[in-house]
């Protein structure tokens, strides 16, 4: 291995400048690492994605991705405050691998290939896209799962939303499937969803529980069983 003479030159500076850090920097930077280390190891449930194909504005309509951060205001501010017509959402829940087994490909092309379809198409709904393995919180904070369709009246903020969920087939849905509902309006025949989940309106979300029970549910899955063994192991070693 050769040193050049910069390289030589630069290690008594080197050697000076770790010799004048404090011990505090230095388990600053040790901890710092650490943390670091162990983050890298932790999933995130918050990742930015795109659907894979429609996302694009085309014809001024676009197919817009929800995340934990901007759905309410993504859905919110598409209603004027004034309007006393609410504004119709079909938000597709879809996911990958982990939350669909990787069985919601058809749906969820079909999906998108109907929001390109409406993005020139006058008075069609606002068209929403969830993906359950990039947002687990979000799912979990809602109660859904893939591959399904959130039909959502949204009216102006102070007045309940209507939700109606529908399941989708993951081996049959196709593009004819989203236009033939929006033409028939099948889908107003189904009874309004009044869970505890509901997104805007359900107990949990009025009192803030919602997100954190989210979070909850998603360590719950990602925490391997034997990594809980451990936990109640030390705490009745505790306790006793």
């Amino acid at each position: 291995m050769r040193f050049s003479t910069a390289s030589l030159l630069a290690l008594p500076l080197f050697a000076a400048a770790v010799q004048n850090e404090s011990p505090l920097e230095q388990a600053k930077a040790q901890a710092q690492f650490w943390l670091d280390k162990i983050s890298s190891y932790i999933p995130n449930p918050n990742k930015p994605h795109t659907a894979h194909a429609a996302t694009a504005k085309v014809g001024g309509k676009a197919l817009h991705v929800l995340t934990l951060d901007n759905w309410h205001h993504t859905i919110r501010s598409s209603v004027k405050p004034e309007s006393a017509t609410p504004e119709e959402w079909w938000v597709m829940v879809t996911g990958g691998n982990k939350t669909c087994f990787g069985h919601c490909v058809k749906a969820e092309t079909a999906f998108n290939q109907t929001a390109a379809l409406w993005s020139v198409t006058p008075n069609t709904p606002n068209l929403g896209y969830l993906n359950c393995d990039n947002q687990p919180v979000l799912c979990n904070s809602w109660g859904a799962g893939p591959p399904s369709l959130w039909i959502m009246d949204v009216p102006a903020a102070g007045k309940p939303v209507d939700i109606r969920i529908k399941a989708l087939n993951a081996t049959t849905t196709e593009v004819k499937t989203f236009t033939d509902l929006y033409a028939s309006k099948d889908w107003k025949s189904k009874a309004v969803y009044e869970g505890y989940f509901h997104p805007f309106d359900g107990p949990l979300a009025q009192y803030g529980l919602a997100v954190p029970l989210g979070y909850v549910f998603w360590a719950f899955a990602v925490i391997p069983s034997w990594m809980f063994m451990i936990g109640i192991s030390f705490l009745s070693r505790t306790i006793m």
